[in-house]
């Protein structure tokens, strides 16, 4: 079965300026990441593929266990998305077969040093990686990129989805509220589902880092929720061999998102690389800043809109 909510079925009376320049935000900086990610890997694969002297390929041996191009190329992607590489450097070193002539412990300084030489020729030949000068990494509490890691996104299909439930649900909300508070509500949201997901993993040793604008996104579907319950959201079905358009009520879409998003984050040790605390902490957010700062709002909508 395939289900895919693709318009509001309203007719909005003004244009939502914010959330068509926070879409293309998202968009400039996607493209300006895969073209990155595309001359990262090009890049990478000539530093492992250069020539290097029988010695230096024996020393990669010991060390790694293989000295082809392609375990360099896993090293040095693991070492540029560490947080610490150093430490990863030190524990390749711990573990490798000691070179022939020299003592364990020599052997230990000349491998710690040798890996640590190439990585710093890594580094120069090869530009860092704009996804992981945007993410957000849970254990290091970095307010800006608390922000920057939700306008970067994982792949065009990551994008394109976010970017159509932001529309779908944000450009309402926009219209509501305001422009005005309508920016700090996208601040409160993106800061709050970082924080969120800082304190979810702080006894979370190998959390992952997070990009995506989806924990925002699911703030405008609780907030859109409250604002419009009864309003349609047009949804495009398959289902074997029937296929039409269906309005599902943005009450009936919310609590399926949320609940199924909340279900899985409760019951489910592995997330599939997710970020369910963000989707769930952002409906939280979402939904308590509608009711505690713009419930004279939701009096106005059934005349402005012809929701009855």
């Amino acid at each position: 079965m395939f289900f895919l909510p693709y318009k509001l079925d309203l007719c909005l009376k003004k244009i939502p300026f914010l959330t068509i320049i926070v879409m293309l935000i998202c968009l400039v900086i996607y493209i300006k990441q895969a073209n990155n990610e595309q001359d990262f890997v090009q890049k990478t694969d000539q530093f492992c593929m250069a020539k290097r002297t029988n010695f230096e390929r024996m020393v990669l041996k010991k060390a790694l266990g293989d000295s082809s191009p392609q375990r360099c190329v896993a090293l040095m992607n693991e070492l540029s998305t560490a947080d610490d590489p150093q430490k990863h450097i030190a524990a390749y070193s711990e573990k490798s077969e000691r070179i022939a002539g020299y003592t364990p412990q020599d052997s230990h300084d000349y491998m710690q040093r040798f890996l640590n030489k190439e990585y710093s020729r890594y580094r120069d030949a090869v530009p860092p990686l704009t996804t992981q000068q945007l993410w957000y990494s849970p254990h290091t509490w970095d307010p800006v990129t608390m922000l920057t890691s939700n306008f970067a996104h994982g792949s065009w299909d990551h994008i394109l989805g976010n970017l159509l439930y932001f529309f779908i649900f944000g450009a309402a909300v926009e219209l509501i509220i305001g422009s005005a508070a309508y920016f700090v509500v996208i601040l409160v949201l993106s800061f709050g589902t970082s924080l969120s997901y800082s304190i979810a993993m702080m006894n979370v040793t190998d959390a992952l880092p997070t990009v995506g604008l989806s924990g925002v996104v699911m703030g405008m579907i609780a907030m859109l929720s409250y604002f419009m319950p009864s309003s349609k959201i047009l949804c495009f079905y398959w289902f074997l061999i029937k296929i039409g358009v269906v309005g599902v009520s943005t009450w009936i879409l919310a609590l399926l998102y949320i609940g199924i998003d909340t279900y899985t984050l409760i019951t489910v040790e592995e997330m599939g690389g997710i970020n369910l605390v963000a989707h769930v902490s952002g409906a939280a957010i979402g939904f308590l800043l509608a009711l505690a700062l713009f419930r004279r709002h939701k009096a106005r909508i059934s005349v402005e809109y012809d929701i009855y």
